[in-house]
């Protein structure tokens, strides 16, 4: 696998519109409209609905692609889980709106934004290493997990275990970061003071385990990762891509 160089990482990063120098501007394709958009408070409180983004990896189904709106979230219903993908990342089913159709969507191409959260995106104050930590995992949002629950056949407890044991980002786990998702540190000196070549691959991660502070009333998730001599304190999944070989 070809991992992607420092630079490549910060010049593609989703909160950039374009990249490059002002002479030699282009468009970039990794842009998110999510991470400049303001997500306010909802009056719902998410029982039979919830909010989620969607990332522009799940237009790699032609099923989907009325599911990326510019950034706008979608109030989707009759959440279900379904398992593993082929890569090993967990599933979720749904309806959208009022609509009968069904989508499918892995977990690492899609943000939950619960109703009592608010989320400013705004460029003048946001830290692009910090984009996707305002956002929740349907995984561990109480109110999702009921949505789910209630489109599955087991009892709670062991309903919750099973998403928790096929979640895939375990300690042990070797990862790289993802393009266009992740933004990596300012720090660009190993432990022996050298300064490193900002156009050469950044280094694979392994996650260390779950970040200290993953319980709050909104269900965010988020890992500790050591990528090299740099250990992340809050990754969220979506920034990771799992390796299965190397």
């Amino acid at each position: 696998m070809t991992l992607p160089t420092w630079d490549e990482l910060r010049a593609s990063h989703c909160t950039s519109e374009w990249s490059g120098h002002i002479r030699e501007r282009n468009l970039n394709p990794m842009f998110e409209h999510m991470a400049v958009r303001r997500y306010n408070y909802s009056s719902s409180g998410d029982l039979s609905a919830c909010r989620l983004v969607f990332l522009r990896g799940v237009l790699d189904n032609s099923a989907n692609n009325t599911l990326v709106r510019n950034g706008r979230f979608i109030w989707c219903r009759n959440l279900k889980y379904e398992g593993r993908d082929e890569a090993g990342l967990r599933q979720v089913s749904f309806t959208v709106d009022k609509g009968k159709k069904r989508f499918l969507v892995s977990e690492n191409n899609f943000l939950c934004v619960p109703s009592k959260s608010f989320i400013n995106n705004n460029r003048w104050f946001r830290q692009k290493e910090k984009t996707f930590t305002p956002f929740s995992s349907v995984f561990s949002y109480e109110n999702t997990v009921d949505m789910m629950l209630k489109q599955s056949d087991l009892g709670r407890e062991e309903f919750i275990k099973r998403i928790q044991k096929e979640n895939p980002y375990v300690p042990g786990t070797l990862v790289a970061p993802r393009l266009g998702y992740f933004y990596p540190s300012e720090n660009l000196y190993t432990n022996e003071d050298k300064k490193i070549d900002s156009e050469q691959e950044h280094p694979y991660g392994i996650i260390i385990g779950s970040a200290f502070e993953n319980n709050d009333y909104a269900g965010r998730e988020f890992y500790r990762v050591k990528f090299a001599a740099t250990t992340y304190e809050r990754v969220h999944p979506v920034q990771m891509e799992i390796i299965n070989e190397v």
